[in-house]
């Protein structure tokens, strides 16, 4: 780390992880950003889209949920619409003690990427079509939205991956422009898993580029419908399904072939790591011992070198298992400008979950790691945070 101000050293330097933005109609939306002949469908795929959605929570939630589902500027005493204002949005994120932040699609229920290019390929495959040009259209948008503030933001890409050069095509105009990692679809459709050698050119191009891969927990979820419990149910499974590529990437020996390849998991908790951790060391050193190709290293040494989860819901007993995740593979976030995250109140839940942790490990969760694997420069960064970030006696 390079030497820091004394100033900044009285607070901590905070980077939340797990953020979110998105245009919206109101605002211009992406149609600036989509291939005109395809604004028609788009309009309509979004209209359609935001009336299942709203219908959907309209069986799940009660009344008063939905009423400030339908005024967000209402929602917490004024918030979400930095989710597409990027003045606003750091003026947020400032008042929440944070001075930037690593940016997922989806800023409110109403702006998600065109297509759902996000979402990736549902359970019967994807129109590739559609979500190529939503892809493109949301990190067009995504690279100037992250430009208007130079310094504050890492956007994460969207990519498909149903034909891999122009997979590559897109990381690599992501790198060119300034984002500092993709999002991978933790589902595949009717593609083969990632354990495949046909996802080769993609694993050799984020590495080259030091373009970090992210699962965010929502996707490959399986529909729940609106039965009893479809919500829980949707909330309690979500994060299997997202850090289940893991298994691949360890057995599958992508790791092993690509060590300088960077993996992050968001918004998927982190109390899972040591659990999954010991049981895949158990099973290479009980079971495949013998496997001709066999890896060279055992699966938590891998999590060690390349991995990083986003404590996102930070809790105490998450926060007393830190030594077993790794301190150096570990960081926070916050959901801005998700309803369920810790904004506004991010310095209470910090302090819950962290008071009495040694400084210099709270430091690494809070902001240093996060640095490291999206390129933030601390210096600049330390400076704003000795007017805005939390004091050590808040945390």
């Amino acid at each position: 780390m390079p030497n820091r101000g004394k100033a900044a050293m009285r607070r901590y330097t905070v980077i939340s992880t797990d953020c979110h933005a998105g245009a919206t109609d109101s605002h211009g939306g992406f149609t600036e950003y989509v291939d005109p002949a395809y604004l028609d469908q788009l309009r309509e795929h979004t209209a359609e889209k935001r009336r299942e959605f709203n219908e959907s929570l309209a069986k799940l939630f009660d009344p008063e949920f939905m009423a400030e589902q339908d005024d967000t500027e209402a929602a917490l005493g004024g918030g979400r619409t930095g989710a597409y204002d990027a003045d606003r949005r750091i003026a947020e994120l400032e008042a929440d003690g944070i001075v930037g932040d690593v940016i997922f699609p989806d800023g409110t229920q109403n702006n998600t990427t065109p297509f759902d290019a996000s979402s990736g390929p549902g359970a019967k495959g994807a129109d590739w079509e559609l979500q190529t040009v939503g892809a493109w259209a949301y990190n067009r948008w995504l690279a100037d939205f992250c430009a208007l503030h130079p310094g504050r933001h890492a956007g994460i890409a969207v990519i498909t991956i149903h034909e891999l050069d122009e997979t590559v095509r897109q990381v690599t105009w992501a790198k060119e422009h300034d984002l500092r990692g993709v999002l991978l679809p933790a589902g595949v459709g009717t593609l083969p898993f990632y354990n495949h050698p046909r996802y080769e050119p993609l694993w050799a191009v984020c590495e080259d580029l030091g373009m970090p891969l992210h699962t965010h927990v929502g996707s490959a979820v399986p529909d729940y419908g609106d039965l009893p419990g479809a919500n829980a149910l949707f909330a309690m499974e979500s994060p299997f399904f997202s850090h289940r590529p893991l298994g691949f990437m360890v057995w599958g020996g992508v790791f092993e072939n690509h060590p300088n390849l960077t993996m992050c998991f968001a918004e998927q908790g982190s109390d899972w790591v040591p659990g999954m951790l010991d049981m895949m060391d158990n099973m290479f050193e009980r079971m495949f011992r013998h496997e001709q190709r066999r890896l060279k290293s055992r699966p938590s040494e891998y999590w060690r070198r390349q991995c990083y989860v986003e404590a996102m819901f930070f809790r105490a007993s998450e926060a007393n298992l830190r030594h077993k995740i790794g301190i150096e593979n570990m960081t926070w976030g916050s959901d801005y400008p998700h309803y369920e995250g810790s904004w506004p109140n991010s310095r209470k839940m910090i302090h819950e979950a962290l008071h009495g942790a040694p400084e210099a490990e709270i430091r690494a969760i809070l902001g240093e790691n996060a640095a490291r694997v999206y390129g933030f420069d601390l210096e600049k960064l330390d400076a704003i945070a000795a007017q805005v970030g939390p004091t050590i006696d808040q945390i």
